[in-house]
């Protein structure tokens, strides 16, 4: 099949819907299909992939001043969107659109309904919760409005997260699928002994306090400043990702300590290192991608508690909490007592159900489209 994936930032962009479609694209060329990758002309620190022939990667000029100026991870794209996409839609058999806010979701999934070409709809945070009141105003008006628009025009629609799955069945009027993010299992798995000591060397954590890790865009709505609240000499709390510069708590001081985004091959040894990985969001997020990697490397977890994310929540080794300070760190003090999930017996049966590998995740994805489903 030629399947036209199509993301508001691709890679070197940072962040997880951008390694999301980079696996995505990878698996389907390994299993035989021609992919065109339609994002934004957004740039940014990760890793610049390579692809195989079959794999075409196509940018389109966008203003990115929503996300420079205010955080906001918005292109704005040229007028030359719609006939980039218009020819797009027309080559593809099928049509795989991330976010149903963006540009160019709204606009490859009006051409797919044009052209009569199936489409996929994946949306990953729902309706966001900003900290910003302004910007809660206008999530509501942009999700009843486009996002209703992208579900109904969507002939298929795919959720990992439980609330966002209610959501888009409400905004549809149809069921919603759930489909968790595949996760490089060859890449993200558990260190021995003398890997997690190596990786802790490397790092220069050579004393035995625990390091409690956070990867991501620092950003408020993160939980970036009640993380630091939790600054204190029983253990060093490590950042990484972008977005450092406008967080001067995270610079000299002896507790806290800041490092710059790096691609997913050099996070394993930062999951390998740590104690546990922290993530103190509100509700607004899909379900990290991040965390998938971490406790499929067997590091425990303590995540800002969503509805949402019921579906995982018997997951070992995965601690749910308020993001406040004082349940945040009554999470993190149970996770550090409990540690490592890995001889739990419920262990590999949650990985296997919450972390399905690239192929096992494509025959799930394209499942309803085999079998000459396609263009019926």
């Amino acid at each position: 099949m030629r399947i036209l994936i199509v993301a508001h930032y691709i890679l070197p962009h940072v962040g997880g819907v951008e390694h999301l479609v980079d696996i995505e694209a990878q698996v389907l060329a390994e299993s035989g299909h021609e992919v065109l990758i339609l994002g934004s002309d957004g740039t940014g620190t990760g890793r610049i992939p390579t692809y195989p022939e079959q794999v075409r990667v196509m940018r389109v000029a966008a203003w990115h001043g929503l996300e420079h100026l205010w955080s906001v991870p918005y292109p704005v794209f040229s007028p030359r969107l719609w006939g980039i996409v218009r020819e797009a839609v027309r080559w593809a058999d099928l049509v795989h659109a991330h976010g149903f806010l963006f540009q160019s979701t709204l606009v490859a999934l009006w051409w797919a309904r044009r052209f009569a070409k199936p489409t996929l709809l994946t949306e990953h945070g729902g309706l966001q919760r900003f900290a910003s009141a302004s910007k809660r105003w206008l999530a509501q008006l942009a999700t009843w409005s486009l996002g209703r628009c992208s579900c109904r025009w969507a002939t298929d629609l795919i959720a990992y997260n439980a609330r966002v799955q209610a959501l888009l069945s409400r905004l549809s009027g149809r069921v919603v699928r759930f489909l968790p993010n595949p996760i490089r299992r060859d890449l993200f798995h558990p260190a021995t002994p003398q890997q997690r000591q190596l990786a802790r060397r490397q790092l220069g954590w050579t004393d035995r306090r625990p390091r409690l890790l956070f990867v991501g865009r620092l950003v408020p709505e993160k939980g970036v400043a009640n993380l630091l609240q939790l600054e204190s000499p029983e253990w060093e709390i490590i950042f990484c990702g972008p977005g450092g510069k406008n967080w001067p708590q995270l610079h000299h001081r002896p507790g806290i300590r800041y490092l710059p985004p790096r691609p997913q091959s050099e996070l394993v040894a930062l999951y390998h290192a740590a104690d546990v990985l922290v993530l103190p969001s509100g509700v607004r997020e899909g379900f990290p991608l991040v965390v998938q990697e971490a406790l499929a490397c067997g590091l425990p977890v303590v995540l800002g508690y969503d509805p949402g994310f019921d579906p995982y929540r018997d997951w070992p080794g995965l601690y749910l909490t308020s993001p406040e300070p004082t349940p945040l760190r009554q999470a993190i003090e149970r996770a550090l007592v409990n540690g490592s999930p890995l001889q739990h017996p419920e262990y590999h049966k949650a990985l296997a159900r919450f972390c399905p590998t690239p192929q096992q995740w494509l025959e799930r994805l394209l499942g309803p489209y085999q079998s000459g489903a396609i263009g019926e």
